[in-house]
């Protein structure tokens, strides 16, 4: 069998090439650009939420009342960004282990992978709305269906 050396020096066979150059490049991104990323927007956003002051809104309660929104609304964003950060870094390490089976020739290594990833989550759902839905599992009443309607995220 003809074996090809990795960028790291090890040697794999060919078919397996293919899933350490995707996966090396996922990982990579993920924990070099995608991540980092997300939490520079964030840290960008929570500067933001410090930036809403009377000097800007007014004391006007209208403008106050919008301002106080906003400041809602950009905190679920910061929190949103970290947790898509934090499900990137979580996903790039699932990848590192994946190639560590690949290379050691250890099962399946693209159905684990595959498997770890179903387990990150997709959308960010913060934990108030998230406890509204749980509750609404538990018990679904018309007054929990409307309590969900302010969640639009």
């Amino acid at each position: 069998m003809v074996m090809i050396n990795t960028d790291d020096g090890q040697a794999v066979a060919p078919d397996m090439q293919v899933h350490y150059a995707k996966w090396r490049s996922w990982e990579q991104a993920l924990r070099e650009e995608v991540a980092p990323k997300l939490r520079s927007a964030a840290d960008q956003l929570r500067d933001n939420i410090g930036l809403q002051t009377e000097g800007k809104w007014s004391t006007e309660s209208g403008p106050q009342a919008f301002a106080t929104k906003y400041k809602e609304y950009l905190t679920e964003e910061v929190a949103a960004l970290n947790a898509m950060a934090d499900n990137a870094e979580k996903f790039a390490k699932q990848i590192s282990k994946a190639i560590d089976m690949l290379m050691k020739n250890e099962g399946d290594a693209a159905a684990w992978l595959d498997k770890e990833a179903a387990k990150i989550p997709s959308v960010y759902i913060s934990e108030a709305k998230q406890a509204v839905l749980d509750e609404l599992e538990k018990h679904p009443t018309p007054s929990g269906f409307a309590r969900l309607q302010k969640y639009r995220y």
